[in-house]
């Protein structure tokens, strides 16, 4: 007995993790591709592809036996049903053929963190994924600068740009609390005199 669904994507498809390219930054002008198919060649030789009615590259398959395709390509997104990272690191290499050099990453969370570490690591820009400081170890980036470290630079400019005491204060204080830093931290950040004075008590 044959199937009666008609063919099209399958129901783990609709809810697909995928890859597009970004909205282009207001005045930025950008040369990218959204042309269905448009892939480096040493992608095309890693998988067996079906085509669409146009012939276009559509469905990238790891090998024959295979019922749904590794990635999927829609000519605006990449998609791909599950995250391997060999998977995501191919359609990052279509991306980067295209021109995307910022991404949007959308799916669920491991295939978002992939995307992020593996594009971080090729210098594209991704949207959709907060990383930790494991991931920025990962994609072999500097880790991000700790919440207290970014108030006492922020500090020290306000304190150079801004003459008035009670506005240097107020602003110190209200990016702190932005920052959920405790009062100790923001008592060591913006009154550093007074924490010198009890440290040498």
């Amino acid at each position: 007995m044959t199937d009666p669904s008609p063919p099209g994507p399958s129901r783990g498809d609709r809810a697909a993790n995928h890859i597009r390219p970004a909205r282009a930054r207001a005045g930025e002008t950008v040369t990218r591709s959204l042309r269905k198919g448009d892939l480096p060649r040493e992608v095309a030789d890693r998988y067996l592809i079906e085509r669409d009615l146009q012939g276009r590259a559509e469905r990238f398959y790891r090998d024959h036996r295979t019922p749904d395709p590794a990635f999927r390509d829609t000519g605006r997104r990449l998609s791909a049903g599950r995250t391997y990272p060999d998977t995501v690191a191919d359609m990052l290499k279509v991306a980067q053929h295209r021109g995307w050099t910022r991404l949007k990453a959308e799916g669920d969370e491991a295939f978002r963190r992939e995307v992020w570490v593996q594009a971080r690591a090729m210098g594209l820009e991704v949207q959709g994924y907060r990383p930790r400081e494991r991931d920025h170890r990962a994609a072999g980036l500097p880790a991000p600068m700790a919440p207290e470290e970014r108030l006492r630079r922020a500090a020290m400019v306000v304190r150079t740009l801004i003459n008035d005491q009670a506005v240097q204060a107020r602003l110190i204080e209200r990016a702190a609390v932005r920052a959920g830093l405790t009062r100790d931290a923001i008592d060591r950040v913006a009154r550093p005199d007074r924490s010198r004075e009890r440290a040498g008590r």
